[in-house]
């Protein structure tokens, strides 16, 4: 299995988190996890020649950042409904740059 491969099956797992599983602080956690990994996998990708729109990888980070401040903004105040607004935000730009990944491996993404 190629890389790209890997990419493609570990961002339906970040889709189906992003929509299912932010809503939560513990399940946040997870989705923050899984999507470090994504964007570790993309950064090899990329390394090996990839090529993607400029703003594929730079969704994926600030819905990175995203869950990264929800989960803060959770640690500080438990009943605070900013996180989930967050987390609400970052799942949106995540699901753009899902599909924007998609749309480029469909139009002839070369690499990996």
């Amino acid at each position: 299995m190629n890389t790209l491969t890997v990419h493609l099956y570990v961002a339906f797992v970040v889709a189906a988190l992003a929509v299912l599983a932010v809503w939560r602080r513990p399940e946040r956690r997870i989705t923050l996890y899984v999507v470090t990994l994504q964007i570790v996998i993309g950064v090899v990708l990329m390394v090996q020649g990839g090529r993607v729109p400029w703003y594929h990888p730079a969704l994926a980070v600030l819905g990175w950042i995203g869950y990264m401040a929800a989960n803060a903004i959770a640690r500080r105040d438990r009943a605070s409904r900013n996180a989930l607004v967050v987390s609400a935000v970052s799942s949106l730009l995540i699901l753009i740059a899902y599909y924007i990944g998609i749309e480029a491996v469909k139009h002839g993404y070369a690499g990996g």
